[in-house]
């Protein structure tokens, strides 16, 4: 209270009057009067960003610093957002919103696209303590954000503290081990500043699924059972540290850096549970050198300049040579063939540079431009070691993208109003297999040029302080990337001829912040949600013996939808909320098109016009609620229970008017709950917290066959050091 106070009061009008402030009391001094207490109330971050134009939710972090929670799993109580994972710590996960979901959705931490950050270095991996907040903007980004985003953005606040020590450790079920520390030090006089943050991840993932059993003598189906995973161990550690100077009048922000980032895991199943494996996996690593400058007034009051500047060195090793089958009993015996899912041995070598510059000037009181510019340039090799005579060994393939935006805003004091365009342009070059299965057979290397244009608009309108409506409208182009052209090398397989989506994206919504006297806040959003996708491109599953997975382009989709949250706190002591998200996404191509067949060429009548997009989850509320007790057992100590749970509707794997009902395949519905208590004591400074997820034990799937934890109690201790 003392610096806030002190920086509302001229110093020369303080000194006068002789005013103090007490910590301990609350209270201001006269002379030698007490006077009532002021209570000094200011707009968080968090909440300015909220009442932008744009839709967004924005997380704040703070209250999850001494939760043993992953920042994914954070995420997952927005509304709108389904993060589907494959299995325990380490595994695949996919981050969907409004039906969007893989690089439909772009990541960046402090606005740095993380596209090729490796596999390593992802919201799974990353603590929450690493981060002040999380935007997420669903549809309509900001230009600042210069990405060819077409569902939305997600954007990682690294946190500020000038000089923080903040340590974590969890232990929990399956062998999980998780630890991280974040701090920075700067020095106010010189400016120099060290920020480091660096996580350690590591779990057996012994946990038990209901799975079906092989015997490997006669190849006859003995029915599903309870049996653990024993090939599934996984570990992955990273760095992230920046040093240089800040706050001199040349740069807001000078400063150099290195993200490092490693990760082996163990790979259990193939696309679905019919495929065990126990000898296969796969490890990755990242070196990421980063430059950034940042400069407010740079020549004249109200021009900003901001660039940075990254090279990514990842690399991906996928290892299945074994000769040998397993069952899930953990059983094996030799096999007639080597490669226990796709015979390989192969090296992935990525290597892409990034650039960014932004320029933002305030014209007025009321206006102001922004211009961005991002390219990304990406090459990748694959060598297999398996197959020496493969043409495409040590073949290089080619991305690179240029995203051009300029924004025009208007402000004022109960309304704001952005307006934007965007060019897009991509390069790529591969290689295509011709004529396959005949004499001619062969690779032809390909190369295409794209150019697109995208605009949109932003407004929001305050009726009363507390009661705000959003409107945005974008035309939005994504242009495919290297893992869904290129696939993986191993369970994931290339196109090559994947067409960029484009979408319509409107967003209407209606939100609601009051504050009441006593501590009492309440807090409410409704929003509605329509897309017009072309082009939409949807992962797919093959059901074979060794099921693989690629991705395709759907003609047009049409999605509407409303997302719907609610909170009620009181005091910093309770708080209960929720969010409800209902999608219709629809396939609405009349015709399809039939290309490269070897019988016909042409339209055809597209049987799923009308239905239900397939493998999408379309109805998922969550709720949360928690009650926090002050000074128990001590001064500054508080004791704290939450409560959360997540529904989810289930929703079938492929199109659901097509084939008999009791043949069709779906995941089910799922109900999970999950329960936790913490205790931080000396006002923050140590904590430990008890949490136990999937607490009625339920079988739960994010994925088709695709079994996650059971009940999981995990236990993390804390300790946050702050002005150092």
């Amino acid at each position: 209270m003392d610096n806030a106070f002190k920086r509302m009061v001229p110093a020369t009008f303080a000194a006068a009057l002789s005013l103090s402030v007490s910590a301990q009391t609350d209270t201001l001094m006269f002379g030698n009067q007490e006077l009532q207490a002021i209570e000094i109330v200011a707009k968080s971050k968090a909440r300015k960003l909220q009442e932008q134009a744009y839709a967004i939710s924005v997380v704040d972090l703070k209250a999850n610093h001494a939760t043993s929670t992953p920042m994914n799993k954070i995420l997952n109580t927005v509304s709108s957002v389904r993060i589907r994972e494959d299995g325990g710590v380490g595994s695949n996960y996919t981050f969907a919103m409004n039906g969007f979901s893989g690089n439909q959705v772009k990541f960046f931490l402090d606005g740095i696209p993380m596209d090729n950050f490796g596999s390593s270095f992802n919201l799974a991996n990353l603590s929450a303590n690493l981060a002040d907040r999380v935007e997420v903007y669903k549809g309509v980004l900001p230009v600042h954000l210069g990405a060819d985003a077409l569902g939305g953005a997600v954007n990682i606040v690294s946190r500020i503290n000038a000089n923080y020590l903040d340590a974590t450790y969890s232990v929990g079920s399956f062998n999980t081990h998780k630890a991280s520390v974040n701090g920075a030090y700067t020095n106010t006089r010189t400016g120099f500043t060290l920020r480091a943050n660096a996580f350690f991840n590591y779990s057996k993932n012994d946990y038990k699924v209901f799975a079906p059993i092989v015997d490997l003598s006669t190849g006859r189906n003995l029915g599903d059972r309870w049996v653990r995973r024993f090939n599934d161990d996984y570990h992955s550690a990273g760095l992230k540290m920046e040093t240089g100077l800040v706050g001199r009048p040349w740069a807001d922000q000078m400063l150099v850096g290195v993200i490092l980032s490693e990760n082996d895991k163990h790979i259990q199943t193939g696309a679905t549970m019919d495929a065990v494996y126990g000898k296969v996996k796969s490890s990755s690593f990242s070196l990421i050198p980063t430059i950034r400058y940042k400069k407010t007034n740079l020549f004249t009051p109200g021009l900003d300049l901001s660039l940075y500047g990254t090279y990514n060195v990842v690399n991906t090793h996928n290892v299945d040579t074994a000769a040998v089958a397993y069952n899930w009993l953990g059983e094996s015996v030799p096999a007639t063939s080597r490669g226990e899912g796709y015979l390989t041995d192969a090296l992935i070598q990525e290597r892409q540079w990034q650039g960014n510059a932004n320029l933002n000037y305030v014209i007025s009181d009321h206006q102001s431009v922004t211009l961005n510019h991002v390219v990304t340039a990406m090459r990748r090799k694959q060598d297999d070691r398996e197959y020496p005579d493969y043409p495409m060994n040590g073949q290089a393939q080619h991305l690179t993208k240029n995203i051009t935006g300029l924004g025009y805003q208007l402000r004022f004091d109960r309304w704001n109003m952005n307006i934007f365009g965007k060019m897009y342009a991509l390069y790529s070059s591969s290689h295509k297999l011709r004529d396959q299965f005949l004499e001619t057979e062969h690779w032809e290397q390909v190369s295409e040029r794209k150019r697109q244009f995208g605009y949109g608009a932003a407004a929001t309108y305050f009726f009363l302080p507390f009661l705000q409506a959003k409107v945005s409208f974008e035309q939005a182009y994504r242009m495919p990337e290297a893992i869904e052209m290129f696939g993986d090398g191993f369970i994931q397989k290339s196109n090559p001829d994947l067409q960029p989506e484009n979408s319509k994206n409107l967003n209407i919504g209606v939100g609601l912040d009051k504050r009441f006297e006593s501590g009492h806040r309440v807090t409410a959003e409704v929003n509605y949600i329509y897309r017009y996708t072309k082009d939409f491109i949807l992962k797919g599953v093959s059901l074979t013996s060794d099921p693989t997975t690629s991705y395709e382009n759907i003609g047009k989709a049409v999605t509407h939808g409303i997302e719907a949250t609610a909170r009620y706190d009181y005091d910093d002591r309770f708080h209960v909320g929720g969010s409800l998200t209902y999608q219709d996404i629809t396939d609405r191509e009349k015709t399809a098109r039939t290309t490269d067949s070897y019988v016909e060429q042409g339209s055809t009548e597209n049987v799923s016009y009308g239905q239900r997009m397939p493998n999408i989850p379309y109805f998922f509320v969550n709720g949360d609620a928690g009650y926090s007790f002050r000074d128990v057992l001590a001064r500054g100590n508080t004791l704290s229970i939450d409560y959360s749970c997540d529904y989810v509707y289930k929703y079938y794997l492929s199109f659901a008017g097509l084939g008999r009902p009791t043949s069709k395949k779906y995941i089910p519905t799922q109900f999970a709950h999950n329960a936790s208590v913490s205790y931080t004591m000396h006002d923050g400074r140590y904590s430990v917290s008890l949490e136990c997820t999937n607490l009625t034990n339920e079988k739960l799937y994010d994925n088709y066959r695709l079994q996650k934890p059971g009940r999981a109690f995990n236990v993390k201790f804390r300790l946050y050091l702050s002005n150092l």
